[in-house]
């Protein structure tokens, strides 16, 4: 075994030699250094414990709070509004939104249904047209609800304001976020209103402009896409009755009520094609023929 011997001692010369000895302890104290550095960021971090937030909306704040304390999280409660569908003292918004992945101690801010609703005064909205009336009403944080309609040569001007079918004086205090309907004029000729296209678009979106349309939100149905709240925020029109015709007329009574569809599925959703112009020659009739048969 004298080779082993002799490397040994090859070996020992070499690393007792100040020029090399001095290198390699500041090269291990640097290893040693970074080790300790990622692993005490590793555990920091909580690297890979990150979990989904919990949906908090519709439980009432007491038990939200218990929630995010078994799940490690802060709930912070930052904003309070008042909507009359949903239960007084529940969550109605939060963010991160539910399903984000997160880590332990990470806070979570939530807007609550207030318990006593915040009361606001009613505007003057006769005399309003349909626009100025909706745009007033959501400045003051009411909702509009059904329009009507009645023989009146004011086009599409607010005559009444209701709430819970009863008319409305200005200056009535009704709680906020309540829902405002109206009766509006329509003209002494039957005038009508022209259909809108709304496929593609959320609930939220299609409302919008069915009312700007002077239309009324209809029957609203989702597909079994749609499972809680957050799903029926994202999904897509994908039908509508009655549908807009694009080779005819698309007038229709004002204050008519149009059904929707809607979907998460994005295949559902048909996808509008541009109507060409007329074919003004051979090869643009045989390119139209084509893509009919298609």
């Amino acid at each position: 075994m004298e080779w082993q011997q002799k490397v040994k001692e090859y070996f020992v010369k070499i690393f007792s030699n100040p020029f090399v000895k001095t290198p390699l302890i500041a090269l291990g104290i640097v290893a040693a250094a970074v080790i300790v550095f990622f692993t005490f960021l590793h555990i920091f971090s909580r690297h890979g414990k990150g979990f989904p937030v919990p949906d908090f909306s519709n439980i009432k704040i007491e038990k939200a709070y218990e929630l995010a304390k078994q799940r490690k999280l802060r709930l912070e409660v930052t904003d309070s509004v008042y909507i009359m569908t949903r239960e007084p003292g529940t969550v109605v918004e939060q963010n991160p939104s539910p399903g984000t992945y997160v880590k332990a101690n990470r806070r979570v801010f939530i807007t609550t249904n207030a318990v006593n609703p915040m009361l606001v005064e009613m505007p003057n909205l006769v005399g309003l047209t349909l626009r100025q009336a909706i745009s007033t009403l959501n400045l003051q944080g009411f909702d509009v609800g059904l329009l009507a309609f009645a023989p009146d040569i004011a086009v599409n001007n607010v005559l009444e304001q209701h709430y819970r079918g009863n008319e409305v004086d200005p200056g009535t205090k009704i709680p906020k976020g309540s829902t405002i309907d109206l009766l509006l004029g329509r003209g002494l000729r039957n005038e009508k209103s022209v259909l809108p296209r709304v496929i593609g678009l959320s609930l939220s979106e299609a409302r919008n402009l069915l009312l700007e349309a002077s239309l009324n939100l209809g029957r609203v149905t989702f597909d079994a896409t749609v499972i809680d709240n957050l799903d029926s925020l994202q999904a897509r029109v994908y039908s509508q009755y009655p549908n807009p015709n694009p080779m005819g007329e698309n007038a229709i009574n004002f204050g008519a009520q149009v059904d929707l569809w809607l979907t998460q599925n994005e295949s559902r959703i048909p996808v509008e094609k541009n109507i060409k112009e007329p074919a003004t020659s051979t090869n643009d009739a045989v390119e139209i023929f084509e893509e009919i048969i298609e």
